[in-house]
């Protein structure tokens, strides 16, 4: 940036360099113009970057402060992106008397083990450890990659470190009391760099903060982490802390114990009949005439796939025997979801032995069956981690189910069989093709992602004898199950019509949403009666959701998520030319992109038109607002701009789409106020 004096501030530490400065002179930062997209060096008088064409601002030549059009904002380094994440800071209290007491030589060997034992203890729940600190450590769930279930696994992480910690100590020490270690964690939303190495916003700073408040042998949380994991841990409020540098204070929990709180009753079932009647339906004609059969639950994630088969399993009741499964994002072993659920069923835990395991497997088969030696052995070594060739597994699973299948039907569930590996898939096939004569029904919970990992699965024919594909459940049942989650016998109409528009009637969305107008005091009860509080319009998406598509999003092509984003920039409708205009110049294959992102039910056709072409619109609201959110600040600013001056060259003289442009441009200014002052030029300084 230019001084007054012509001089020029390095951007990376400020020091004034005369103008004809090529490199700063205090810390050798090179002043060569570079694209902000690519980094491809520039000539001093390029307009544009002659490696992917994207326009070249002002601020990127050499330091020049040349006066920016409104629309063309110098975006930052696109490499860096903003995610929700968990941050863990735990730090050593009585290291220093510690370390006086001791030999030097001491003192480095127990450091050595405490940063491997703290290394384990995050590594092991799939964080990742950012920066060593002296004493202290700081881990971070959710870099390289967002998950939906960040936030519970830095919990019990956090306290598995307290655990290791305490064997160390007392190994050591001899008395525990002398040193003590201090963990908090935070949820929010921040930016992170290229490497994953740099990690820069509020709930970083909170998540530190909030560690030296915490007492030594426990694990604090901010609120934030605490609408996340309250339903999965047993926590106690500690009140508020008015935080060093804060002026807002920030309420924290202890963990009380990884236990479930006491669990309050299930909403009621609602609107699902038809899908409920025709799962019933194969299944009873798997009874009727015995033999395998297939049916497919498709639907996005909160559509209540794992709710309906629930509920299946409890109208059954006594008349069937329920097998579960659940296949796992972070994968495993290939057959480790039903190696999972057969030990479940056989009651056997991981520590019984060899002889142990083989005699309850044999308990499940008729004892007629001639293969009883060859099933348990084969099963028992699926149990024990090391299955035999895909064949022989196969065949000893298949003949298990049908040993079991001879005292009452099963019902064999595998919910998310879209992370499944091809090989579970396979079996899933194998057990259909090859089951006659057997009662049983396999009934899979997926997202549409099946469709691409194996579209046999997800397409009725000979295989599968139906695929039930949720959608979002109608007003009227939408209305009562928020109704039920808070135990009202109505709500205010303002309430219901904002829970319809924005969760679009996805039932996990309307729960959440619901809780979330009651935390935040929109929805208060008065009596008998629920009132609409000031702040109702003002509210966000629930943390809840925005972590589960996040984590979505996370998982797609970069290719693909580039485009989501780029048309979440545009708005809820895009057109096929608009997401164009704002991609990389060297983007290919748009169309494919595009189709597949129909395929995973993340976009959609619309019935609208926008300067002669078709449009297509995000599948849901908020599925646009968590791509959206993914942009940094100053990436959705330059963004608006371009879009805004596409549609004007496009639309000419064409009035009607003025406000278009104007509300773009807006979104334009809006951001870059966000991000800081601003210089003469509208510039983020």
């Amino acid at each position: 940036m230019n001084t007054v004096d012509g001089s020029m501030n390095c951007s990376t530490c400020g020091h004034a360099n005369p103008e004809r400065a090529k490199f700063c002179l205090e810390c050798g930062t090179p002043f060569a113009a570079r694209c902000v997209r690519c980094g491809t060096e520039l000539p001093s008088a390029a307009k544009f970057c002659l490696e992917c064409g994207t326009a070249v601002q002002g601020a990127a030549v050499r330091g020049k402060a040349e006066p920016p059009t409104p629309n063309a904002v110098a975006p930052p380094a696109p490499s860096a992106q903003r995610k929700v994440v968990t941050i863990l800071f735990a730090d050593l209290a009585g290291s220093t008397a510690l370390q006086e007491r001791l030999d030097p030589e001491s003192a480095r060997a127990f450091m050595e083990r405490y940063y491997r034992a703290m290394r384990a203890a995050v590594e092991s729940h799939r964080g990742t450890v950012v920066k060593l600190l002296g004493d202290g450590v700081m881990a971070a769930f959710g870099v390289p990659r967002v998950a939906e279930d960040d936030a519970i696994r830095a919990v019990r992480a956090g306290v598995d470190m307290q655990q290791a910690f305490r064997a160390l100590a007392g190994e050591q020490t001899g008395r525990v009391s002398e040193i003590g270690l201090r963990i908090a964690a935070n949820s929010g939303e921040v930016v992170v760099s290229s490497d994953d190495s740099d990690i820069v916003g509020d709930p970083v700073n909170v998540a530190a903060r909030l560690q030296q408040e915490a007492g030594h042998g426990g694990v604090v949380i901010g609120e934030s982490t605490q609408r996340l994991v309250a339903a999965l841990v047993t926590l106690a409020p500690l009140g508020s802390f008015a935080l060093k540098g804060r002026t807002e204070a920030v309420k924290a929990y202890r963990v009380v114990s990884l236990e479930r709180p006491a669990a309050a009753t299930a909403a009621a079932f609602v609107g699902r009949d038809v899908e409920l009647a025709r799962l019933t339906a194969v299944y009873e004609g798997a009874v009727a005439a015995p033999a395998a059969r297939l049916v497919v639950l498709l639907g996005s994630p909160g559509l209540g796939k794992s709710r309906l088969i629930d509920e299946l399993g409890r109208r059954l009741g006594a008349a069937a025997t329920v097998i579960a499964a659940q296949c796992d994002a972070a994968g495993g072993g290939t057959f480790a979801p039903v190696a999972a659920a057969l030990r479940q069923h056989l009651r056997v835990d991981a520590a019984a032995d060899a002889e142990s395991l083989r005699a309850a497997i044999e308990a499940a088969l008729p004892p007629e069956d001639a293969d009883r030696g060859r099933i348990a052995g084969g099963v028992g070594a699926l149990l024990e981690g090391a299955p035999a060739s895909p064949e022989e597994t196969f065949f000893v699973v298949r003949r298990l189910l049908a040993g079991i299948a001879a005292a009452k039907p099963v019902l064999l569930v595998i919910d998310d069989l879209h992370w499944a590996e091809p090989l579970l898939l396979d079996l899933v096939e194998h057990l259909v093709q090859w089951g006659s004569g057997v009662p049983l029904l396999v009934l899979v919970g997926a997202r549409p992602e099946l469709r691409d990992a194996r579209s046999s699965l997800a397409t009725p024919g000979p295989l599968v004898a139906d695929v039930v594909t949720l959608a979002g459940l109608d007003a009227g049942a939408a209305t009562r199950l928020a109704a039920n989650v808070i135990g009202a016998s109505d709500l205010p109409a303002a309430v219901a019509g904002k829970l319809l528009a924005t969760s679009e009637g996805n039932p996990l969305f309307v729960a959440e949403l619901v809780r979330m107008l009651v935390q935040e005091g929109a929805l208060t009860r008065e009596g008998e009666r629920w009132i609409v509080g000031a702040n109702l319009a003002a509210l966000e998406m629930p943390p809840t959701i925005h972590a589960l598509l996040a984590a979505r999003l996370e998982r797609l092509r970069a290719d693909e998520r580039l485009v989501l984003e780029c048309a979440a920039v545009v708005g809820r409708h895009f057109s096929r030319n608009a997401v164009a205009a704002l991609l990389p110049r060297d983007a290919r294959d748009l169309d494919a992109r595009l189709e597949s992102l129909k395929r995973s039910e993340l976009i959609e056709p619309d019935s609208g038109w926008f300067l002669g072409e078709p449009v297509l619109r995000f599948h849901h609201v908020l599925i646009r607002d968590a791509a959206y959110r993914r942009l940094l600040k100053g990436t959705r600013a330059e963004l608006h701009g371009r879009f805004a001056d596409w549609v004007e060259a496009r639309a000419g003289d064409a009035a009607e789409h003025d406000e278009t442009i104007g509300r773009h441009l807006e979104q334009a200014h809006q951001h870059l106020r966000e991000l800081g002052p601003l210089d003469a030029h509208g510039r983020s300084l």
